[in-house]
């Protein structure tokens, strides 16, 4: 199993698409933070951890980190698909559990973990250089960030099944870009029509309400008016989030298994 992970990584570190999604992610955050400087000046000046979360575009990169999980996750689980690599792994001894694993896991490493730490890498350099800020509690957004790798995991896993049902990493990013669209589609129309959230039944909704701080009050520090951002984490957001992530990301994983077992005995 090590070795079929060590095979995939070599290949996924060769990947052009794959340098380009991760260099676009890279500059994204940059870029937004760039439009904000040039659309107000002193903007940039000020772009601290916490002014960064409390603008949501936090929740905005997000987007394209999402794009990068699908990419990620069905290259690494079925990029190969095509010249019948799996075929070798059979010849050289391989159980089918042990490639179905080793491939999931190599899907996780790229599709949820690095992906996770690039998604956290403005918190960081911007703290070196401006500090945190006042806008937001330190201690509550680093949780929420930490949270955000059960959608992650959830929205990964999605991306691993699609992938590995349809044998075709490329039918495996289509796939799960649709089904992107059909939830933001359905949970805007939800909202208008019925004025109600979705949150935990889909991993970008779930995702989205962790980054996107919404309530806010102004108070006077050092005799300037400053939009203070609530980032409360509650016991509900906690469990609901994990538990929910966990139970789907456990069904899509079995689905996978199963096609994946079936599809290799015909």
């Amino acid at each position: 199993m090590i070795n079929i992970i060590k095979s995939l990584n070599y290949s996924a570190r060769r990947d052009t698409v794959i340098w380009i999604v991760i260099i676009t992610i890279l500059i994204m955050p940059l870029f937004m933070l760039y439009l904000s400087g040039m659309l107000n000046p002193d903007t940039i000046q000020k772009m601290t951890p916490s002014a960064y979360f409390a603008s949501q575009e936090m929740g905005t990169a997000f987007i394209f980190m999402s794009v990068g999980i699908m990419i990620f996750a069905s290259k690494l689980v079925a990029g190969d698909a095509g010249d019948k690599t799996i075929n070798y792994e059979f010849m050289a001894g391989h159980s089918r559990n042990r490639i179905f694993v080793g491939r999931v896991v190599a899907g996780f490493l790229w599709g949820a973990v690095l992906v996770w730490i690039l998604m956290m890498l403005p918190l960081g350099y911007l703290t070196l250089i401006y500090g945190w800020g006042p806008e937001t509690k330190c201690t509550e957004v680093l949780f929420r960030c930490f949270l955000v790798i059960f959608p992650i995991i959830r929205l990964c896993s999605l991306n691993i099944m699609l992938a590995s049902v349809s044998r075709s990493a490329g039918k495996g990013i289509a796939l799960g870009f649709a089904v992107m669209m059909v939830v933001s589609m359905v949970a805007s129309v939800i909202q208008e029509l019925l004025g109600k959230d979705i949150t935990y039944p889909t991993g970008m909704t779930n995702a989205a309400f962790l980054l996107v701080p919404k309530n806010s009050k102004y108070v006077v520090i050092n005799g300037t008016t400053t939009a203070i951002y609530d980032t409360t984490v509650t016991g509900e957001m906690i469990w609901k989030t994990i538990a929910v992530s966990l139970i789907f990301s456990a069904v899509y994983l079995i689905v996978a298994y199963v096609n994946f077992k079936k599809k290799d005995r015909d």
